[in-house]
């Protein structure tokens, strides 16, 4: 293991407050995966697809006025998120573990990641909301967990992903480092 690893470890779990900028300053890379890539999901419909632009624009907006980077868009993020939603609006169900029992690190990794630092959820759902998108932000805004994640500075990338059925939208955007 790499000293620069050790070292962030050793912050981590010792509470320090330095460990953000150690964090902020350590290469970002991917690691290679002994399975055969997993194809990007594509999303349900074009309305839906701008959906998730507007939502990414958004928080980076907010980002962006509390001094903070933006996040950049990981399809393999987007394609987790884009599975729960549609799996929640199948299943009819909303919650951060699914009937099966799945959880947020468990479908990070059966989209190809196996490597990150940090990762959060927030999950919005909807239903005769005629502006779903300004309703998850600000939902997520009023709701300090939600609040949390977006403003999380050590956050480098989102996937969002929008599954619409009838009138009801569910939402899901997912944050790593």
């Amino acid at each position: 293991m790499r000293w620069s690893v050790w070292v962030a470890l050793t912050l981590i779990l010792s509470g320090c407050d330095s460990v953000t900028q150690f964090l902020s300053e350590l290469p970002e890379f991917d690691t290679p995966s002994s399975s055969p890539p997993t194809p990007l999901a594509t999303p349900q419909s074009p309305a839906t697809a701008q959906m998730e632009a507007q939502v990414r624009q958004r928080i980076n907006e907010i980002r962006q006025k509390q001094g903070l980077s933006e996040l950049q868009n990981n399809e393999k993020l987007a394609q987790a998120a884009r599975d729960y939603s549609q799996e929640m609006a199948e299943k009819d169900f909303f919650s951060h573990t699914s009937p099966e029992g799945s959880t947020m690190v468990e479908r990070v990794r059966s989209a190809g990641i196996i490597f990150y630092f940090m990762l959060g959820e927030n999950l919005f759902m909807c239903t005769n909301i005629p502006q779903p998108v300004p309703a998850s932000v600000q939902g997520w805004m009023d709701s300090p967990g939600h609040r949390k994640n977006i403003l999380r500075p050590e956050y480098r990338e989102t996937g969002i992903g929008v599954w619409r059925t009838g009138n009801s939208y569910y939402f899901t955007q997912l944050f790593m480092r």
